[in-house]
């Protein structure tokens, strides 16, 4: 049975579709999933970054209406200067029903400030 997912979404991009040193990546980038259409039994979800390699994958039951994860500084975005930001999650159902994943959500990401300065932790 596939599942009808909802969409990833970064709560603090601003402006819209980007994230910039005005959000102070240093600290993390929350991406926040909510409102899950279907619940089956407990399922499994994992994020998947273009910077790092995907998260690890946690168990949450039925009545779960939010899932959140912060994308860390260290090893994902310090890494990059400029580029973008795509996740997406894969739920699997504990009765070993088929996965769904969801689809992607992508932002822009940059810590290049006006005169080319890079931001971070120290700036």
């Amino acid at each position: 049975m596939s599942i009808a997912l909802d969409f990833p979404e970064f709560p603090f991009e601003e402006p819209p579709g980007s994230i910039t040193c005005q959000q102070k990546p240093w600290n993390g980038v929350l991406v926040r999933v909510d409102h899950y259409r279907s619940r089956p039994a407990t399922r499994s979800p994992s994020t998947s970054r273009s910077t790092a390699k995907p998260a690890k994958s946690r168990g949450v039951t039925a009545d779960t209406t939010s899932v959140s994860y912060t994308i860390p500084w260290e090893g994902a975005l310090d890494a990059v200067a400029e580029g973008s930001i795509t996740v997406f999650y894969t739920l699997t159902p504990a009765d070993g029903s088929t996965p769904s994943t969801s689809q992607e959500a992508m932002v822009q990401y940059s810590r290049r400030q006006p005169g080319g300065t890079v931001c971070g932790p120290e700036s």
